[in-house]
């Protein structure tokens, strides 16, 4: 028989033990291997839709949403994924929306709860909540977007509608290069001014609020406006921050969106 005060302990001891172990011990080996797993809460981590309790060796792992989508999966939530040569990312993907298979790469609302004024080696990483306001990481946009040719969509919300801008091809560069944004064309070829104002982004460093590479002799944009972005000047298109703008669209819209998404085009 054990004494009142030992079972009291053991008691606590297996309750701890329990409470640690949520996971697997082969599930929890995974979650280590996500190189941004960080971003995730421990609910969150539950949720990963294609992983399991047995592990990454029965995850079925892909380089990106469209890969996922193509594989039967569905439903759009937190996936895991392997860009080419790097570690497993954890993203949100956006299976339900047309053209299906989309990577979020970002999404900032007016009354975000986020902060977006922050430091330059806080923007290479997963911050955020992947399910809501959030920004994926500079690094792993650069290891997605360098795996194959990815066109892009920014979602607006006005307040009064919505509005959707497509270019064919999307992709920034690595931190050595300060993550130099590529833009395509719009993908209806239009030249409507107020679809073409991102085009003063394209070809532009990113800066951050302790690094200014924009193009403003006088200021630091990304002081300014109060978060980071590809800034050419301090009233370009940015979306980081609760003041989101494109001008000629909405100078205060209500929220905005970066999906991304492998064309049918590229055979790599």
């Amino acid at each position: 028989m054990f004494p009142h005060r030992t079972l009291s302990f053991l008691v606590l001891v297996i309750f701890a033990v329990e409470k640690c172990s949520a996971f697997t011990p082969v599930y929890s080996n995974l979650l280590r291997r996500i190189d941004n797993i960080g971003a995730l809460t421990e609910e969150q981590k539950s949720r990963i839709l294609n992983a399991n309790s047995d592990g990454l060796e029965k995850v079925k792992m892909k380089q990106d949403c469209m890969a996922l989508n193509r594989n039967a999966n569905k439903s759009s939530g937190i996936y895991v994924i392997q860009p080419k040569g790097h570690k497993p990312l954890v993203v949100y993907c956006l299976m339900d929306t047309p053209g299906k298979g989309w990577v979020v790469l970002q999404h900032v609302s007016k009354k975000s709860n986020t902060s977006f004024a922050r430091s330059w080696d806080i923007y290479e990483h997963t911050f955020g909540d992947l399910e809501n306001d959030h920004w994926l990481g500079n690094e792993y946009i650069n290891w997605i977007t360098q795996q194959a040719r990815y066109e892009v969509r920014f979602l607006i919300d006005t307040g009064f509608k919505k509005v959707e801008i497509d270019y064919v091809s999307f992709n920034i560069e690595n931190g050595t290069n300060k993550y130099k944004l590529r833009l395509g064309a719009p993908i209806s070829g239009s030249q409507d001014e107020k679809v073409l104002m991102i085009n003063k982004n394209d070809n532009m460093l990113f800066s951050t609020i302790d690094q200014d590479n924009d193009k403003d002799q006088n200021q630091n944009c990304a002081q300014v406006v109060g978060g980071g972005w590809w800034f050419n000047t301090c009233s370009s298109v940015v979306f980081n921050n609760q003041q989101i703008r494109w001008p000629g669209i909405c100078d205060n819209c209500q929220s905005a969106t970066i999906l991304i998404r492998r064309t049918f085009a590229n055979c790599k």
